[in-house]
């Protein structure tokens, strides 16, 4: 797919060019509303499974609605491979935890898919020092959720 394709009068739109264009959501949307806690030990937060299609992006997205540590420290979340905290990492993110206020984090992630199948995403985090709170509720929601993108362009490193 050519990205700003033009599209011309009178042409045909083909079920090819139709399969190259976003999706929306691929999976179902995970939550979490319980309150939980991290250290300096990495533990998984959530996960989410969906069916990738090689050729085809996706967006994962993980929001975790507020962070406190018990001292100012630095949160480290990885997207891994699987569920647990020992798959492969596909990307890391760090956000800066206060102690006397809270932080919202969201982290997001582009995935190229290689292969067609079921695919496991765990969002794991871990403590610089301390403990952290991830405080939830029914109103403050965690979520995660992945966003088919289409074929278009994809980004290699």
């Amino acid at each position: 797919m050519t990205i700003n394709s033009t599209f011309v009068v009178g042409a045909t739109l083909t079920a090819a060019q139709q399969n190259n264009f976003p999706r929306g959501i691929a999976a179902d949307i995970k939550k979490s509303e319980t309150t939980d806690t991290y250290t300096t030990t990495e533990k998984a937060m959530l996960s989410i499974s969906f069916p990738q299609i090689s050729g085809r992006n996706y967006l994962i997205t993980f929001i975790e609605p507020n962070l406190q540590g018990s001292a100012a420290t630095t949160g480290t979340y990885r997207f891994r491979e699987g569920a647990g905290v020992s798959g492969s990492i596909y990307n890391t993110f760090r956000v800066q935890v206060p102690s006397a206020n809270q932080v919202t984090a969201t982290f997001q992630y582009v995935l190229a898919a290689t292969t067609s199948s079921t695919l496991t995403i765990t969002a794991g985090a871990v403590a610089g020092t301390g403990t952290v709170t991830a405080t939830r509720s029914s109103s403050q929601i965690c979520n995660m959720f992945v966003t088919d993108l289409g074929t278009g362009y994809v980004y290699t490193t």
